[in-house]
């Protein structure tokens, strides 16, 4: 795993994404996916790489292939390799590795000036406390270090109370956890950022309200997903923005269609999610990733790709955001702590072209004054700790494990009413609904038996009826898992028989 020696923060695991249907050898691939990593500043002169066996036992491919690899590296002078200290990325690199365009940005600035100041949307109802809460992107908040988060609390305002207490604040938000991100992203997301390519926020809402106030006006067009995530929706239509729905299929985002729309609308705005798709789990399709982006500097319209399920991904391969291909800041990435840790730990994070983010932070400082520093400084201490690296080990495999009870849960006691595939990551499911199936008094005869399910129609931009559900799984252990399958499929047996 790649770690910074003299850090004390844990080490994430290294992601990097290999095709094997690709005719290309893995060990090329591997290579390739290096050098393209220290030519956009993902990896650092200096950075360690994990050994051969190690790196064999994170791609899930032989140890042979990370010889070949790590030989052609060091071969080529990107890497060199100590017998005593390990392998490392060179501090002589055989090119001068200028920074991509638009992207990177020291951290300094001045932010003495502000910028000017420029109908309620959907909830769902609040659950009861005792009910089966199969809610999507959610884990067990059971399991969340409370104790790790109330000695960092106790630290950071023992420590620092004149700090943290006093609105000396820059817009940005604290710095030291925008340097801890930086290397978590770079590690975990395939992302090459630095301090100033980051803002903090409050969480979802409170980005897309700056979001709204930036990228654009009332009476713009903004895309959307479709079926998509519906509190992104309401919100930019809050806004005053003029919503188009376009389609995902078995390949992510219908780019076709998306073309199709821009030759009529002049888009300002597109809001997506990539890795996987939000709710359909669904992965967008290389080429589609890249004819995105073309059209995006084409067009002149942003992305803003959101990964709501940060750090519950395959070890293996994972799929990366759409902003891990963008050297040239048409994207902004967008995720949060809240299933790391809990959705009450609000603190979540921007990453963008430095221009944007500090137009951004200006906004921040109209809408969230004075800041969140104490609870950034919070999460900023137990990434150092390296207790959140180690909390997010130990849920994730107790996520995969529920994953798949639940999908076998629903099976036995559903099926042939429901079918469902093992999307092998992220925090819900896409659950397919048989013909027949009269789907929206199912979910309400659900709730009468205390089971909270999110309908598909809730994910369309227009509310029109989708044969899905997507349900959560993370929340529940087994037991639960079981009582809760089997109180849906008495609530449709009732159904169906009135």
């Amino acid at each position: 795993m790649l770690v910074v020696t003299g850090s004390r923060m844990g080490s994430w695991d290294l992601a990097i994404a290999l095709d094997r249907s690709n005719a290309e050898p893995l060990y090329l691939q591997l290579v390739k996916a290096i050098e393209e990593g220290i030519r956009h500043g993902r990896f650092k002169p200096g950075d360690a790489l994990p050994g051969t066996r190690a790196m064999a036992d994170l791609l899930g491919v032989n140890r042979n292939t990370t010889l070949a690899a790590y030989r052609e590296l060091e071969a080529e002078g990107w890497i060199e390799a100590s017998p005593d200290r390990g392998t490392f990325i060179a501090r002589n690199q055989p090119v001068v590795l200028d920074a991509p365009a638009g992207i990177a940005a020291q951290d300094s600035a001045s932010w003495k000036r502000t910028t000017p100041r420029e109908g309620p949307f959907f909830q769902p109802g609040m659950p009861a406390p005792e009910s089966f809460q199969l809610l999507p992107d959610t884990t067990d908040l059971r399991l969340t270090p409370t104790e790790a988060i109330h000695r960092a609390y106790g630290r950071v305002l023992r420590l620092h109370p004149e700090r943290l207490l006093q609105p000396g604040w820059d817009p940005r938000g604290l710095l030291d956890l925008r340097n801890s991100l930086c290397k978590m992203l770079r590690d975990l997301r395939g992302l090459s950022v630095e301090a100033g390519n980051l803002l903090l926020t409050r969480g979802l809402m409170s980005t897309l309200n700056l979001v709204s106030r930036v990228l654009f006006g009332p009476g713009d067009a903004v895309a959307v997903e479709n079926p998509g995530q519906f509190r992104v929706a309401e919100a930019f239509r809050a806004a005053g923005a003029r919503l188009f729905a376009v389609p995902v299929d078995a390949h992510g985002l219908d780019v076709e269609a998306l073309e199709h729309l821009l030759r009529r609308e002049p888009i300002r705005l597109l809001y997506l999610t990539t890795a996987p798709q939000q709710p359909t789990q669904v992965s967008l399709d290389p080429a589609r990733r890249q004819r995105l982006l073309q059209l995006s500097e084409a067009h002149g319209f942003r992305i803003l790709e959101g990964d709501p399920a940060l750090g519950f991904h395959r070890e293996r391969n994972p799929r990366l955001p759409l902003a891990s291909e963008d050297p040239k800041g048409r994207v902004l990435y967008f995720s949060s702590f809240e299933q790391i840790l809990a959705p009450g730990m609000q603190v979540g994070f921007l990453a963008g072209e430095a221009g944007l983010i500090k137009t951004l932070a200006q906004q921040r400082q109209l809408v969230d004054w004075p800041g969140n520093l104490v609870q950034e400084a919070t999460i900023e201490e137990t990434l150092r700790d390296g207790e959140i690296v180690r909390h997010l080990r130990r849920v994730r495999k107790l996520t995969d494990e529920r994953r798949e009870t639940m999908v076998d849960r629903l099976l036995l006691h559903l099926h042939p009413a429901i079918s469902v595939k093992n999307p092998r990551e992220g925090l819900s499911l896409w659950v397919r609904v048989a013909e027949g199936v009269p789907l929206e008094a199912w979910t309400e005869r659900c709730l009468a038996h205390g089971v909270v399910v999110y309908p598909g129609s809730l994910y369309d931009l227009h509310h029109q009826p989708v044969p899905y559900l997507s349900l959560g799984f993370a929340a529940h252990d087994l037991d639960e898992q079981n009582e809760a399958c089997r109180r849906m499929a008495l609530a449709l047996a009732e159904v169906r028989g009135s």
